[in-house]
């Protein structure tokens, strides 16, 4: 394969004529794409490997380019949260001369993959409108399909992409190259740099440059963390001089930078200073107020005082009468709430309002539907039970049916039964929920027959959702020994089972 034996990542080699490897790879992802099996020898293996990702999410080869999910309004809030907006002058100046002379568009896209800044050719940039390669476009890879951005993303790994490699093919005249960038702090993806042309300008040496923007970029930021941290800690030291309180500093997005008197603290809190100073309770139950600072950051104060009991949510979604109720006061019962924290629950990571949309609603999924749903349980549960950006709850979760996939999972099948009074939001049709439901169950279900446990098995043909469960009425029959009493029932009811589900 062109350009494979010396690295795979980049899509040719520069002896390879671009047009004429256009072509064949055309036909290769006609034959592929129907299903001709054996037909693609000649192309990389992580290029098929995202083809079927891709196509798995429901990307269809035909359907013009890549959705615009930001209006021109959310782009710019957008801009205004991204991490990279302090680096993007940088990024811009090192890359303009290669918009202008080569012709090529310089993207720059979130962590999602979604398209922020847009620059280059003026005639480039038109023609790529084309295919919807524009601020405001989602190009992850399960929304566009194998592309430079959403690829690169996808293996947190810089990557070209040529011509027909890509899913979609309106994207089939191009040739892309993206880097992703990652947090200097964290290590994780913040964003991707992204090199779009002319397929027949390509050249495998545009890779290398858009490793090199990612690095610089995160060498910006990394220059411009440790100014502010420096700046910040000037700050905390004058505004602690003299004070014998324990201190600790954070900065604006609530990381720990320092601190005196206080152990144990977690590497970041989670803030919301709406006012200059405010109380806070750590995880552990510490009491302490934020305090900002003129120069930036955040003073927590820890107070000497005993701990306080943090509210826990508690979740009851197996069976009947689900709810959630927070401490013994707040409660919510509307299914549409529970749906979102249930989702929640199993993310505490955190999910993106697109994240929750397709989880929540499918592919119909709107954003604007899942901030007024969110609005409503902070409404409900207190505007600091769901936290932004992303989503995440913010509270201790007590969650039943994620108690039982744990007994599950630790090999207690009794207990697991005892704790399970019923399918998950029995009334959901939420795809995430749905898919957690029969996992539940079927995990469940299996812990239990594979015990042979005659008593076991007779209590979950005893609980309704086991009732119609022939393969656990014969697993009974069979472990009952001849002359048990119990052994003319359990045929009995197996047979019953048989003929109800014939």
């Amino acid at each position: 394969m062109p350009g494979a034996a010396f690295n795979p990542w980049v899509a040719l080699d520069v002896t390879t004529d671009p047009v004429a490897r256009s072509r064949e790879l055309r036909r290769i992802h006609e034959h592929n794409l129907a299903g001709e099996a054996g037909s693609s020898p000649d192309i990389r293996e992580l290029v098929r490997e995202s083809w079927q990702r891709s196509l798995g999410a429901g990307v269809h080869p035909d359907q013009g380019g890549a959705p615009i999910r930001l209006t021109p309004s959310e782009v710019e809030e957008a801009r205004a949260r991204s991490p990279l907006g302090p680096a993007i002058g940088v990024m811009h100046s090192k890359l303009s001369r290669l918009d202008e002379d080569a012709r090529h568009i310089v993207a720059i896209a979130d962590a999602d993959a979604n398209l922020l800044w847009v620059t280059g050719d003026g005639e480039t940039c038109e023609r790529a409108r084309e295919m919807r390669f524009e601020e405001g476009a989602a190009w992850s890879e399960s929304e566009a399909g194998t592309n430079a951005l959403g690829t690169a993303l996808a293996l947190d790994h810089p990557v070209q992409i040529f011509s027909a490699e890509h899913v979609i093919e309106a994207v089939h005249p191009w040739t892309c190259s993206a880097a992703p960038i990652h947090d200097p702090r964290t290590g994780k993806p913040i964003g991707v740099v992204d090199l779009t042309a002319d397929l027949r300008t390509h050249h495998p040496h545009t890779l290398p440059v858009a490793e090199l923007a990612a690095a610089t970029t995160e060498s910006a930021l990394r220059l411009r963390a440790l100014q502010i941290t420096e700046r910040l800690r000037e700050g905390w030291e004058t505004a602690i001089s003299g004070r014998r309180t324990p201190s600790a500093l954070l900065d604006e997005d609530g990381w720990v930078i320092a601190a005196r008197g206080i152990r144990d603290l977690p590497t970041r809190l989670e803030l919301t200073m709406d006012e200059a100073v405010r109380p806070i309770v750590l995880p552990d139950g510490r009491c302490g107020e934020l305090e900002a600072l003129e120069t930036g950051g955040v003073i927590l104060w820890l107070c000497r005082r005993s701990r306080v009991r943090i509210p826990r949510l508690r979740l009851q979604f197996l069976g009947q009468n689900a709810s959630a109720e927070l401490g013994s006061g707040r409660r919510e019962r509307g299914l549409r709430s529970l749906e979102l924290l249930a989702v929640l629950a199993m993310h505490p990571e955190g999910m993106t309002t697109e994240q929750l949309a397709l989880a929540l609603y499918g592919e119909q999924g709107k954003a604007v539907t899942v901030r007024a749903q969110v609005h409503r349980v902070r409404a409900c549960l207190g505007a600091r039970s769901v936290e932004p950006h992303p989503y995440r709850l913010n509270v201790p979760v007590e969650a039943d049916w994620l108690e039982v996939s744990r007994l599950v999972g630790a090999g207690r099948p009794r207990e697991a039964l005892r704790a399970y009074r019923g399918p998950l939001l029995a009334g959901s049709d939420a795809p995430d929920i749905v898919e957690a439901r029969a996992l539940l169950e079927e995990s469940l279900r299996r812990s239990i027959l594979t015990t042979a446990d005659p008593e076991l098995l007779s209590r979950w043909l005893a609980h309704p959702s086991g009732a119609d469960d022939l393969a656990a009425a014969r697993t009974l029959v069979s472990v009952l020994p001849c002359g048990d009493p119990r052994r003319a029932a359990a045929t009995a009811n197996a047979t019953v089972i048989a003929r109800r589900l014939s």
